[in-house]
């Protein structure tokens, strides 16, 4: 299928403007340019309640850890209602609440559910495993602050967008074995999944489309805390984790899932990959290809009005799973 035709006029615009990467301003100015294109994630609708807190909990090595979380309750919400636990995209280096604050308003008034958003600590400044301690430890706070917070921990998805993705990927696994946290489904937007390179869409959309393979090599390169340059070698990197390298991961007795990918975009066929492993673990797995889309469609909704629509459909499937 072709571009979008909104898609398009994107990629047009990114080819006359030739702006610097992500990864050549550095972190600092590549926060602070990231933030500054809010006129492109759009609105959101309003809430019944827009909250901050910090939730405290401790972490398996016994470090006491204490996240920021805004927590979105949508008009209409009833007492121990579900709740979606969601974790921002950005590569683990960008992003936060406030990048992720229409989506996050979006996501809450179409599954009609509280939606509890994690501002983890970022990369490189917290590398791996920093940014899944901060997103299990708030999943497991909220959990335990469920009937205090008129929430159902028994109605718990998780959902995080690219990076975010991953992390949910990773709250879930850890959840498996921890009796006071019980994740029911998971939905993964184009998600970040293994610091390997070579897959096909890597090779058909390396450069060109918006997210990048360079990039994504900067993102992963700052996530296990190399120098800044250090991307180049990232290959060197591959036996990761299996919490962040989720190929290589145990999905038995994960929770039902749902994995969206985008066609234009260079995570598309490690999303699809994971979505098989799932599947040949005994996860139930449902698949989605927004085949005319870029990498970053639903958080860039302001650009994109298939990120509206799509979320909108999510939302209800969320809805479904968690009734």
């Amino acid at each position: 299928m072709t571009l979008h035709p909104q898609a398009q006029t994107f990629v047009a615009l990114l080819r006359e403007l030739q702006p610097p990467r992500w990864e050549e301003m550095g972190v600092v100015k590549a926060r602070r340019g990231f933030s500054a294109l809010v006129d492109s994630f759009g609105d959101g609708p309003a809430m019944q309640s827009v909250e901050d807190h910090r939730v405290e909990e401790t972490t398996a090595d016994g470090q006491s850890l204490s996240v920021p979380v805004r927590v979105y309750r949508p008009e209409g919400l009833p007492d121990a209602a579900p709740v979606i636990m969601f974790f921002h995209g950005g590569g683990w280096v960008l992003g936060d609440v406030a990048s992720h604050d229409s989506t996050c308003r979006r996501l809450a008034g179409a599954s009609g559910a509280a939606v509890v958003s994690v501002d983890y600590r970022p990369s490189p400044e917290s590398p791996f495993p920093g940014p899944v301690q901060d997103c299990f430890v708030a999943t497991k706070a909220i959990a335990k602050l469920a009937g205090e917070w008129k929430l159902d921990a028994d109605r718990m998805a998780v959902m995080g967008d690219s990076a975010g993705g991953n992390l949910a990927a990773a709250v879930a696994l850890l959840a498996k074995d921890d009796p006071d946290v019980s994740v029911k489904y998971a939905v993964l937007v184009y998600p970040v999944v293994t610091p390997r390179f070579d897959s096909g869409s890597y090779r058909e959309f390396e450069s060109g489309f918006g997210l990048t393979k360079r990039t994504m090599q900067w993102f992963w390169a700052n996530y296990f805390g190399l120098e800044e340059d250090g991307f180049f070698g990232i290959e060197a990197h591959q036996d990761a984790d299996p919490l962040a390298d989720l190929m290589a991961a145990d999905f038995t007795g994960f929770p039902p899932t749902h994995v969206l990918v985008a066609g234009y975009d260079v995570l598309r066929d490690e999303g699809l990959a994971l979505a098989d492993k799932m599947e040949s673990s005994g996860v139930s797995v449902t698949r989605e290809n927004a085949s005319d889309m870029l990498h970053g469609f639903i958080h860039f909704a302001g650009q994109f009005e298939t990120g509206v629509t799509a979320m909108q459909s999510l939302g209800k499937r969320i809805a479904n799973q968690l009734a």
